[in-house]
């Protein structure tokens, strides 16, 4: 009967006994150099290191048990095994979040983790298993970098801590015309805005064009020494405009305000806020005038414009001359009484002119009215004035056969209609009618 009594005590005691000795784990970690190290329960501050891959611990009665697992390029686990609770013996621990470090240069670039940003200078960053995160460091005039970490066997193992140092430089150019194209090195890269890349030690040109404009061309340097540094930012306006012009035919003379430039073709530049007037000609062709403007109350200038001349009926009917507009000096051949000579060279005249508007014998002077013709280009007026001349020994008369031109399409002409007695629109034209052509030779055969 007594060793029933005896019995409930003997098992309470070992009851007693066992929950009076602490609990011992052996904890293995999924990496043979992963190291186990406790850590203060005020502070979780490193305390003591315990081990590598697998350890076996004995919780403490005092302590909180936590215990970090740490391997280069993982982000550590932390471990906590409370004393009152039950733990199974074997303990696993798997450490598979991959970790980088990163540190960024200059230390005030933003470091941005799949398109948060997270801070400057340094950060962790960690990687899920089978996941991946994006890393790009930015700032304002340099060019970003950008690197992506992968967490999966297939994929390039992610590096414990990596380094990123902005050095290229970078402008972000504004264009205006909105649609400007942006070349840079004389490569194409876009149409519109653009970030266009200055390397570390190098220079590249940019250019921005637009059909019609004047294009733009600067070169940014990014080399020690050289100033001025790369701006972050540029506003690039097209403004000159630009009118490519091409003449038919194609040896015609182009001239810009009064200043002769070239044949054929030329590209035209026409400052903002301005008008700029050119001038096509070509001897046998109307001369063609126009004002091309940039101006904001004005029509646009085109992007090219091809000229195509008319022929000048003035130039087909008439003939290039020596004699146009010079006093020509006719000897009388002594031969010849004054009366004679006077008589013949009067009627030599009239058979070109039918009007004479004054005739005086005595003081040897004759003029013809003006003959007038009108022609695509101009205006041609035409007469004869003779006087006397030559030395008091010798009769002699001065001829001058009068040529003169109107242009129709002077830009400067403010009537509409030109009429003979406008004479400050004729100017000396050193060609003469067809029908005049042999009038002076005439005279020096017949009388000289």
């Amino acid at each position: 009967m007594k060793q029933l009594y005896l019995l409930p005590l003997l098992l309470l005691g070992l009851f007693v006994f066992s929950n009076s000795q602490a609990q011992k784990l052996t904890i293995t970690a999924n990496h043979s150099d992963a190291k186990f190290i406790l850590l203060n329960d005020y502070d979780d501050s490193e305390k003591q290191e315990l081990g590598t891959g697998t350890i076996e611990y004995k919780l403490e009665k005092n302590l909180k048990n936590r215990i970090k697992i740490t391997k280069p390029g993982y982000q550590p686990v932390i471990k906590e095994y409370n004393k009152d609770l039950k733990w199974d013996k074997d303990q696993n621990v798997v450490l598979d979040v991959r970790r980088v470090d990163v540190t960024a240069e200059p230390f005030d670039a933003e470091i941005f983790v799949d398109g948060r940003r997270i801070g400057t200078k340094a950060i962790f960053v960690s990687i899920p298993k089978d996941r991946s995160a994006t890393i790009e460091v930015r700032k304002p005039g340099f060019a970003p970098l950008t690197r992506t970490y992968y967490n999966s066997p297939d994929r390039e193992t992610p590096p414990i801590r990596d380094y990123f140092e902005l050095k290229d430089r970078q402008v972000r150019v504004e264009v205006q015309p909105a649609d400007g194209s942006v070349t840079v090195n004389g490569n194409l890269v876009g149409k519109g805005n653009q970030d266009v890349n200055v390397p570390n030690g190098d220079c590249v040109t940019v250019t921005v064009s637009k059909d019609g404009f004047v294009e733009y061309e600067r070169v940014y340097c990014n080399k020690p020494g050289i100033d001025p540094e790369p701006p972050t930012r540029e506003t690039v306006a097209l403004e000159e405009r630009l009118v490519r012009i091409n003449t038919v035919p194609s040896d015609a003379a182009i001239e810009i305000q009064g200043q002769r430039m070239g044949l054929g073709a030329y590209d035209v530049k026409i400052p903002k806020g301005q008008c700029v007037r050119v001038t096509v000609s070509k001897d046998g062709f109307v001369k063609y005038y126009k004002d091309y403007c940039n101006q904001a109350n004005r029509n646009e200038p085109p992007i090219q414009e091809t000229i195509e001349m008319a022929r000048d009926q003035a130039y087909d009917n008439s003939v290039s001359s020596d004699l146009a507009n010079v006093r020509i000096t006719v000897p009388v051949d002594s031969a010849y009484s004054a009366e004679e000579a006077w008589r013949i060279l009067s009627s030599i005249v009239t058979r070109y002119f039918d009007i004479l508007e004054t005739v005086d014998f005595n003081t040897g002077y004759l003029t013809t009215s003006w003959q007038v013709e009108n022609f695509n280009s101009a205006v041609i007026r035409t007469r004869v004035i003779v006087s006397s001349g030559g030395n008091s020994d010798q009769l002699a008369y001065a001829v001058k056969l009068v040529s003169q031109a109107a242009e129709l399409n002077d830009p400067n002409r403010t009537k509409e209609v030109i009429t003979v007695k406008d004479d400050e629109y004729f100017r000396d034209w050193s060609r003469i009618m067809i029908k005049y052509q042999g009038l002076i030779e005439e005279i020096q055969a017949r009388i000289q």
